[in-house]
């Protein structure tokens, strides 16, 4: 397979030599079939090649002596005579083909049997791991916010410093709190509700496990939020017909990125939705689509409308032969689901192309105009609630607040003043 990528007979020799010489020709398979362009197979193909020079120069003749860490040597002694303004960026880069491409797929192959990474101990891990063990196990909390709470707790317990050990922590005081959140507020106001949930969480977790004295969650400052303060932003027809004739539909990108926001449109869906959508939950028999629940809502099942049908079709056209079962792939090898902050991402550039502008780019203006739009078509309350996945309904009733047809004919009149 190696004669796909190269057609030189000395190119070829030079690659089949080796520790890992018998496995060029598998691994350049593996490129082909992720859909690597010429361009870039080539460019990995070429640093593995260097990289088995180097394994041959230190005597390294079987695959099984293989480790992570002779990449590090490898790049040390690569990028040595490097003249580049970003060594940074290009050690990254090379170390990425190695350990997830070419490593990987030795791997899989069972050509090498690589150890586990041990997790990294910090000295707050005793008491932050279980904490985030209980988030998962628990309270059942998805990857990206235990990922958001360990990141914060992380910093947190690192102000801390020598105090969380076993026996200082649970001599914390609320002072030493305090003075970490007034820091915050200082330096970061936008995060302020995320905080001071996570700090309260875990500082109540805290106080039941005994590792504090008391429970110091109480000395958390309350930040105003009031209940359906703010109102929805949504989008006018006109500029929902914008975004879409800003988006491309006879390529591979365009066709994908016109379904997602067709259907984000059309159903009012979140972005991670979107990502959730597998192939089997499209029925084209009963014409209709399955929407995943998120966030503890339900799960629905709609009718496929007609002109999001045709553009998954499209789409469908254009997407990857893999083993993914998601719908929605990159687009460029390796290929892979899209992530919620990428679905986010395209409906944000397309807004900008259109000349869209909003408050807040991104899946939740559709997502609101959805519900502003269905709202004032009449459909109940209800309804929208379903479709929108929310578990408790009050959270859908800060849209009837945008319904303002509806809100003039309640209206009470203003009482005139008479004048003597």
């Amino acid at each position: 397979m190696l004669e796909f990528w190269y057609k030189e007979r000395r190119t070829l020799v030079d690659f089949r030599r080796g520790p890992l010489g018998p496995y060029f020709d598998g691994f350049a398979a593996y490129l082909k079939k992720q859909g690597y362009t010429r361009h870039t197979g080539q460019t990995i193909l070429g640093k593995c090649c260097v990289f088995n020079s180097f394994l041959m120069d230190k005597g390294i003749s079987r695959p099984k002596e293989l480790n992570p860490s002779i990449i590090d040597s490898f790049l040390d002694a690569y990028l040595s005579d490097y003249r580049t303004t970003g060594p940074n960026v290009l050690r990254s880069t090379v170390k990425y083909m190695l350990e997830q491409q070419l490593f990987s797929y030795l791997t899989k192959e069972g050509v090498i049997k690589l150890a586990k990474p041990k997790p990294v101990l910090t000295r707050y891990s005793w008491i932050l791991n279980p904490y985030l063990k209980y988030l998962q196990e628990e309270r059942q909390f998805c990857k990206e916010t235990l990922k958001r709470s360990n990141v914060m707790l992380s910093a947190f317990l690192d102000v801390l410093g020598d105090k969380v050990t076993r026996k200082q922590f649970r001599l914390l005081k609320a002072e030493d709190i305090d003075i970490y959140v007034k820091q915050h507020l200082k330096d970061s106001p936008e995060n302020l509700r995320t905080l001071v949930g996570t700090l309260r969480g875990f500082l109540r977790y805290c106080a039941n496990q005994r590792y504090t004295s008391s429970d110091l969650s109480t000395i958390i400052p309350s930040i105003p939020s009031y209940r359906l303060a703010t109102l929805p932003k949504g989008m006018e027809d006109s500029a929902l017909q914008r975004l879409l004739n800003a988006i491309p539909k006879d390529t591979p990108n365009g066709a994908r990125n016109y379904a997602i926001v067709l259907l984000l449109m059309a159903y009012g869906i979140r972005g991670k939705s979107i990502t959730a959508l597998l192939l089997e939950d499209v029925c084209w028999p009963n014409s209709t689509i399955k929407i995943r629940a998120q966030k503890g809502g339900k799960e629905v099942v709609l009718p496929l409308l007609e002109p999001v049908g045709e553009a998954i079709l499209n789409y469908l056209r254009y997407r990857p032969e893999t083993s993914f079962r998601e719908l929605f792939l990159t687009v460029a090898a390796p290929f892979r689901p899209l992530n919620s902050m990428a679905v986010s991402i395209i409906v944000r550039n397309y807004m900008d192309k259109a000349g869209v502008k909003m408050p807040c780019s991104g899946t939740r203006t559709l997502r609101h105009s959805w519900a502003i739009r269905a709202l004032a078509h009449g459909i109940p309350i209800k309804s929208i609630a379903d479709v929108l996945g929310h578990r408790c309904l009050d959270n859908t009733f800060i849209y009837a607040k945008a319904d303002l047809k509806t809100l003039r004919e309640v209206a009470m009149p203003w009482p005139e003043r008479r004048v003597p």
